[in-house]
């Protein structure tokens, strides 16, 4: 349990500085394609683009993000295959990983950062008045459903591993 946990803050780690990375260095990018309010979606395509090194740099950033997501999901698989974990062992994991990576980013993101503290509004003063700020669940169907995604990939994961390749 320890090993997920372990991987569980690496994913959390990483999903911060993709959140980073959208917020302040590529925000055209990250409100179009990860999930923003419509309006601020519409701020976003307004604002004036950043420079070309600027956005290199984002993408940069969101690519080893990515990568670094990719490894850690590879890791938890290789893992399991070595310690022979049981199916119950495996859903745990992989449950810990996905479920705990979707309170994370419901308890941190969206409640904490964005209600809360408001945090992309001080650094987008232009956002005052947006409803994000105000309503914690502009999102939530959208939050139940990965979750409910998220229990049943767990499971299947766990049954491959567990079962279809020994």
């Amino acid at each position: 349990m320890a090993t997920s946990l372990m991987m569980l803050g690496v994913i959390c780690l990483l999903a911060t500085v993709l959140m980073f990375d959208f917020v302040v260095v590529i925000p055209k990018f990250g409100s179009k394609y990860f999930g923003a309010p419509d309006d601020v979606k519409e701020m976003a395509s307004k604002m004036p683009d950043q420079p070309a090194w600027v956005n290199a740099l984002g993408v940069l950033i969101l690519a080893a993000g990515l990568v670094g997501v990719v490894a850690v999901l590879v890791w938890a698989v290789r893992d399991t295959l070595e310690t022979k974990m049981s199916f119950w062992d495996a859903s745990m994991r992989f449950l810990v990983l996905f479920e705990g990576y979707k309170l994370f980013d419901v308890v941190c993101f969206d409640y904490l950062m964005l209600t809360k503290l408001k945090l992309p509004l001080r650094v987008y003063p232009e956002t005052a008045g947006f409803k994000a700020y105000d309503s914690f669940g502009f999102n939530a169907k959208s939050q139940i459903g990965k979750a409910v995604a998220f229990a049943v990939i767990s499971l299947l994961m766990a049954c491959i591993l567990t079962i279809g390749v020994r």
